[in-house]
């Protein structure tokens, strides 16, 4: 039974009309304060469409084919000229960053997105004060004497959080010019960049861990925390606990403008064939990694799609499902370019990642009520999910930490609680984990729950994996799924190891991730 999920992002007027821009030889400075313009004049109803990254005219003609649009072929600093006249009108002043604290960019970047302002360098304010004469400075961060980032950052606390957007957080380092930041100044998004690491208090008395610590407290069970962290699983430990899912975007591009594009339905992907279960077979799959970070959708994946042996093989890729939100044409483009050898998987670990073991017990059913609910809109019917193995299983905790894999879902009442969830909404089941070298498997309110092998960096690598899980199990039929890290893997990649390994061994098959599952079920009824 279907039914609706809490919307986390906020809605923007959608275009009938851009204009396109390149950053193409534009200095890091002018970059930044070109961001700030598009924040502003993008708040109510995005008009301005930025290439930053290679794929985002791809994204823009294969998505919006419909949409008109204006190339303008100005460049560098004439880019940020033109802006500023089309912005002139909603500017109140200026508001300038301190280069010897980097982190004031971010400070600077609320700034501007509260008090109306365009964010400049000292060098860029100097050099076009004719053009912006008559606009004051409100705010010159240099004057202001921060000697750390906390000390900064917790100014911007006592400051600025009163105007900052109610439910988004966001982690971006300063060094990222564009990209997510003019959605964060359209969205005036509480913006910080520190350290879990560094527990030591400062003459602040505050250290990076407590102030980041009680920002994302302060936005406990309220929306989404945008952006990347200094730490990946300190980060997400962190966040878990405040009941924050994230959403890995600090390089995505023109999320004002992708938000504010609805679809009216999801299209469903077409399906794998049905395979009958023979008891004789080696089932292999592969799931490919990073489908939570939506700028790998935007980037990465968009590559890996068009690598030539897609389709040629069968083959899982993970999704977040707040793509339906956050970018849902881009969504709606991947569903509907599915081949049938294509799976999309809800990606770690729902709707947002999360470390379900650091989320309070009692909160997890909405959390994965909101993910269902999601998953059915976007006809996704397997979850990928990791877990921090820290305080539950040292080995898997280390091994996470030395190669990326491990972190899998070991805690049994959270399987439970993920298996009561999926099991009600007539899911296939639960991939879990960054790998490990044995696989395992467990059937909870009748749905499978796999711990992956892997992770998978090279081809090598994955046969080595493969080899060394078959050799360890001695029952058949056996059910592998390879955690496949997409950064360095393709579907070439994989089709030359699928070939390799039949050639090794006949009673190799191959499947997507749901079929695996279905299998692995469907062998546990034929037993009984």
């Amino acid at each position: 039974m279907s039914h609706e999920w809490s919307r986390t992002l906020p809605c923007f007027q959608a275009p009938s009309r851009l204009t396109v821009y390149s950053l193409e030889g534009m200095s890091n400075d002018t970059q930044l304060s070109v961001a700030s313009l598009v924040g502003l004049l993008n708040r109510d109803c995005p008009q301005i469409y930025l290439l930053v990254r290679p794929d985002d005219l791809f994204w823009l003609q294969s998505c919006f084919p419909d949409l008109p649009y204006d190339h303008s072929p100005l460049r560098g600093k004439a880019v940020l000229l033109e802006l500023l006249r089309r912005a002139r009108a909603q500017l109140t002043g200026l508001v300038i960053y301190d280069p010897f604290l980097p982190d004031s960019i971010n400070i600077a970047t609320m700034l501007a997105g509260q008090k109306d302002a365009l964010l400049l360098s000292p060098a860029l304010a100097a050099r076009y004060q004719r053009e912006l004469e008559g606009l004051p400075v409100l705010f010159d961060l240099r004057k202001f004497g921060w000697r750390s980032r906390v000390s900064a950052y917790l100014w911007a606390w006592e400051h600025l959080r009163a105007e900052a957007h109610g439910t988004l957080v966001a982690g971006l380092p300063p060094s990222i010019i564009t990209f997510l930041r003019p959605y964060l100044i359209a969205t005036r998004t509480f913006t910080y960049w520190l350290n879990p690491f560094r527990v030591l208090p400062d003459r602040t008395g505050y250290s990076e861990f407590r102030l980041m610590r009680e920002i994302l407290q302060t936005y406990r069970r309220k929306g989404l925390h945008l952006g990347w962290f200094v730490n990946e699983g300190f980060g997400v430990i962190l966040s878990s606990r405040a009941e924050l899912p994230v959403l890995p975007s600090d390089y995505f591009s023109n999320l004002e403008f992708w938000s504010s594009q609805p679809v009216a339905a999801f299209p469903a992907p077409l399906q794998a064939a049905s395979a009958p279960l023979d008891p004789q077979k080696i089932y292999v799959s592969f799931t490919m990694s990073d489908g939570d970070n939506i700028q790998f959708l935007q980037g990465k994946m968009a590559q890996l799609w068009r690598d030539e042996a897609r389709g040629q093989l069968p083959l899982g890729w993970t999704l977040s499902p707040l793509l339906g939100e956050a970018a849902p044409a881009m969504a709606a483009w991947y569903l509907r370019t599915a081949s049938s050898q294509d799976e999309l998987l809800a990606g770690p670990s729902g709707a947002g990642y999360i470390f379900p073991s650091f989320w309070p017990e009692e909160r997890l059913p909405a959390f994965l009520n909101q993910t269902t609910a999601m998953m059915e809109a976007l006809h996704l019917r397997t979850v990928q999910v990791l877990d921090a193995n820290i305080f539950q299983h040292l080995p898997l905790a280390v091994r996470a930490v030395r190669t990326g894999a491990g972190l899998a879902l070991i805690h049994a009442g959270r399987q439970q609680q993920y298996a009561e969830a999926l099991a009600a909404h007539g899911m296939r089941g639960v991939l879990s984990g960054g790998g490990q070298r044995r696989p395992s498997w467990r059937l909870l309110e009748g749905l499978p729950i796999c711990q992956n092998i892997g992770m998978a960096k090279d081809e090598t690598h994955a046969l080595a994996l493969i080899q060394d899980a078959v050799a360890g199990n001695r029952q058949r039929p056996l059910f592998l799924n390879l955690y496949v890290q997409a950064w360095t893997m393709t579907p070439t990649d994989l089709k030359r190891l699928v070939e390799r390994l039949e050639r090794l061994d006949s009673t190799f098959a191959f499947v997507t991730p749901g079929t695996l599952l279905s299998l692995y079920r469907c062998s546990l009824e034929t037993s009984r």
